[in-house]
């Protein structure tokens, strides 16, 4: 199989984690704690097992206090809720629990867009990751311009109408990238 063709999981090095338990001391979801509790509580299995996982830090500055460095890594971190995980050992980094824990923290990091704790042996890599994402975007958006300049000619009704289903193709295609800042790209 291609490297590119690769899902995300399956070209994930696992061996660039350093266990420095950075990740477990302070973790943020994507999403509220109010919409994380009730995701759990309508039966999410990766809501419940973070939950299991993780508990929130009572106050922001309890977060800060555990990790200045990773919250302020996180894009607007003063907005978010940021969790510790239940069983790491403060002494040694060492997770009682590892040969059994949930999926939640077998794969971390999930996207090329998760956000990594300073130093983090990832970080290098997850960068070529959005890279590699960013350029098939920009390649798609300079094969949209070129089907757009194809549709101002004079040509066949039939390829027109594929141009057209190709542009939507790819709208809807970097529309999945919005939230990342695909429009910059």
């Amino acid at each position: 199989m291609d490297y590119t063709n690769k899902s995300f999981m399956e070209r994930r090095p696992q061996r660039l984690c350093k266990m420095c338990g950075k990740c477990c001391r302070v973790a943020t979801a994507s999403i509220p704690y109010e919409e994380l509790l009730q995701k759990a509580k309508d039966g999410d299995k990766s809501a419940s097992e973070f939950l299991d996982t993780f508990e929130p830090y009572p106050t922001l500055e309890d977060a800060l206090r555990a990790d200045e460095a990773t919250v302020k890594n996180i894009p607007d971190w003063q907005n978010r809720t940021f969790y510790h995980c239940k069983h790491i050992k403060s002494d040694s980094n060492l997770c009682p629990k590892y040969e059994e824990r949930f999926e939640v923290c077998r794969q971390f990091p999930t996207s090329p867009w998760a956000v990594c704790p300073p130093g983090c042996g990832f970080e290098g890599w997850l960068f070529q990751e959005r890279e590699m994402h960013k350029k098939r975007i920009r390649q798609l958006k300079e094969d949209k311009i070129f089907y757009l300049a194809k549709l101002k000619t004079n040509i066949p009704k039939k390829e027109k109408v594929l141009y057209e289903k190709l542009i939507n193709q790819i709208d809807a295609r970097v529309k999945l990238y919005d939230k990342y800042g695909s429009e910059f790209w």
